[in-house]
């Protein structure tokens, strides 16, 4: 029946003995008063009885062990009014749990209500070409690869590159973000966002489950499953101190022979308020950070934040937006800039990776003729380049071992010069050959984050003793990013077998924390104390493995939960203060003759308040150091991938 359920059944409880309460305030000496009352109670009690027993058996202790007891006592006592009045706050906490699980799912039902029901896919071209036709299907028959019409006011169907057209895409229910943020060509777009203005034809990148939408919701799912640690103190604290009530309770017995005395002890002692408080403070830490664009999985991992004195930060696309710019093209003599820039930008035309993608950029950017043609064959050579075929002209771009792969052999010149640009930019500089000869020389180079600055500063002002950048880049990539955020600890040319072997030796002095977003980063996000993902645009593996997950790509939101991780763990440590410091006092009252039962009932209950009024603290305000939401991209970017 509906009725016995939550949160009918809380409901139902809260009104049954808030009624029964009054009326035997109001007629104390109305026998049916007070049975209607000892009925309440009663039935108030089974919810905690049945936890308490199932922990019993479990052979455990737990907060709802301890507040059985002191409802016990009550009855046993005929302080029918206390127990009614301990039965009233855990209908409360179970209200609370209730909330935030029924917050949990709403907030995943209204995300996945942002996902189209259907979907415009174009057949037979991206561009415009002779015999494109646009086709009606359901979201769910997308497929990774297939071009997507998006029209003014409509949503993002699934994670993509746009190749065709502009809009301006509003992702605020997504990151955020409330500006909306112009996209074109080589720009990555994310499913359940908003056209606002403007038509864009995209090449889906993810699609169902592996899109941003869904792994949101199942980020969502996951933190709810996951016992905060500061909940679980509840339950480790009345472990402890149930039994030292049980021995102080038979100590007094013993002593004094008052068995009104020893209960009124016990009912001083009821932890009903520290089932709501504790809960409730983590609640509300987590709201917090959500509020900020973060999923954390689990208070857990906020407790661990508020502990981290190592900070670990991969480069590419975590320090630095992982979205690749150009900065120089060195073309040989003899090869005109309308063919080089033609080929080069059809090979990278439908590419995934930074580099292929800021190339694609300039291109279309330089061709006049006709725009970008695209590539009637590709072959990606991982790690090192790509090959393409354009009708009959044949391109590749990459670095040294993919020339020797193809057997193009770069002339001495070229190699020096090759040298020199990755010196003079601190970047990516790729060899073009085109028909096996080499053509010309482009530099691309990663852009830092705006924010990444001012919170490696934050961080160090917080007390993170050690802020150390991981990257698979060579040395000279490496200082110039490290110089430019001014810092002094990196290590480069590290493969993630690398990353691991170093994170295991930080791991000996203290709480680590790790940020990534890449497949490579993965292995490292798992290990570490707490793991951090760059959510918006980092790989799906990565978001799992990570225990928190940053959607706004925001650098600034690290100090940010560790402000908040340590004011959380301080809230909690002052609601057990104020919970041990006010049962000492109750205590002196019971032990001096001054409370007896029904007066040791009341204070309890008015002293419950102040454990709660505590934690509602971590509601007002935001966490120290928070600042306002700013756009964290760069003019255009692409998805973070591993070097290639």
């Amino acid at each position: 029946m509906r009725f016995l359920r939550l949160p009918e059944r809380e409901y139902l409880l809260i009104v049954a003995v808030s009624a029964a309460l009054a009326a035997d305030l109001f007629a104390p000496a109305s026998a049916a008063a007070a049975a209607v009352l000892w009925v309440a109670a009663l039935a108030g009690s089974l919810p905690t009885a049945w936890a308490a027993a199932r922990s019993i058996v479990r052979r455990r202790i737990t907060i709802d062990t301890f507040n059985i007891f002191a409802l016990a006592v009550s009855f046993a006592t005929r302080e029918v009014r206390s127990a009614a009045f301990i039965v009233l706050m855990l209908t409360f906490a179970r209200l609370l749990d209730w909330y935030t699980e029924s917050r949990t799912k709403n907030a995943v039902e209204e995300l996945l209500r942002l996902k189209p029901e259907h979907a415009f896919r174009v057949v037979g071209g991206a561009r415009g070409e002779h015999g494109e036709r646009v086709e009606k299907i359901g979201a769910d028959g997308i497929r990774e690869g297939d071009i997507l019409l998006v029209e003014e006011g409509g949503r993002v169907p699934a994670d993509g590159i746009v190749v065709f057209g502009e809009a301006l895409v509003n992702e605020a229910s997504v990151t955020g973000e409330s500006v909306p943020v112009p996209k074109g060509e080589g720009d990555r777009v994310l499913s359940g966002t908003l056209a606002e203005s403007g038509t864009i034809k995209l090449r889906a990148t993810g699609v169902g489950k592996d899109s941003t939408l869904e792994r949101m919701a199942a980020l969502i799912r996951e933190a709810q499953k996951n016992k905060s640690r500061s909940e679980r103190l509840a339950d480790r604290f009345a472990a402890i101190f149930f039994p030292v009530v049980l021995i102080s309770g038979a100590a007094v017995y013993l002593l004094t022979k008052n068995i009104l005395m020893t209960a009124a002890l016990f009912l001083v002692a009821c932890a009903d308020d520290m089932a709501v408080a504790i809960p409730l403070a983590a609640t509300a830490s987590l709201g917090r950070a959500a509020s900020r664009g973060v999923i954390v999985k689990g208070g857990e991992w906020l407790d661990a934040m508020g502990k981290v004195k190592t900070l670990v930060l991969d480069k590419t696309g975590t320090l630095t937006y992982g979205a690749f710019t150009f900065r120089d093209a060195d073309i040989i003599e003899g090869v005109s800039a309308e063919r080089f820039w033609t080929l080069t930008g059809a090979a990278e035309k439908f590419s995934e990776h930074p580099v292929g993608r800021a190339i694609f950029r300039e291109a279309a950017a330089r061709v006049t003729a006709g725009g970008v043609p695209s590539p009637d064959e590709v072959k990606v050579h991982r790690g090192n380049g790509i090959w393409a075929r354009i009708g009959s002209e044949e391109v590749a771009i990459g670095d040294e071992g993919m020339c020797a792969d193809l057997g193009i052999v770069p002339d001495p010149r070229t190699l020096a010069k090759l040298g020199k640009k990755r010196a003079q930019f601190g970047g990516t500089t790729v060899l073009v050959a085109i028909g096996g000869k080499c053509a010309g020389l482009i530099t691309v180079a990663d852009v830092p984050r705006e924010e990444a600055g001012d919170s490696i500063r934050e961080l160090r002002a917080q007390g993170v003793r050690n802020v150390i950048m991981f990257t698979g880049d060579n040395e000279a990539t490496a200082r110039t990013v490290a110089e430019k955020l001014s810092m002094t600890s990196y290590v480069a040319s590290m493969s993630p077998e690398d990353k691991m072997r170093r994170l295991e030796e930080l791991l000996k002095d203290g709480p680590v924390a790790m940020v990534g977003d890449g497949i490579n980063d993965s292995p490292a996000l798992a290990r570490a104390d707490v793991g951090i993902a760059m959510g918006g645009g980092g790989a799906a593996v990565a978001v799992a493995a990570a225990d928190l997950v940053i959607l706004t790509d925001d650098l600034s939101r690290v100090p940010e939960m560790v402000a908040l991780g340590r004011r959380t763990a301080s809230v909690i440590r002052w609601d057990m203060i104020i919970w041990v410091l006010s049962n000492a006092a109750g205590f002196a009252l019971v032990l001096t003759g001054i409370a007896g039962p029904a007066l040791a009932a009341f204070y309890n209950f008015a002293t419950d308040f102040l454990p709660l009024a505590n934690s509602t603290r971590l509601f007002a305000g935001g966490p120290h150091g928070a600042r306002p939401a700013r756009s964290t991209r760069p003019a255009t970017r692409a998805t973070a991938e591993p070097s290639r």
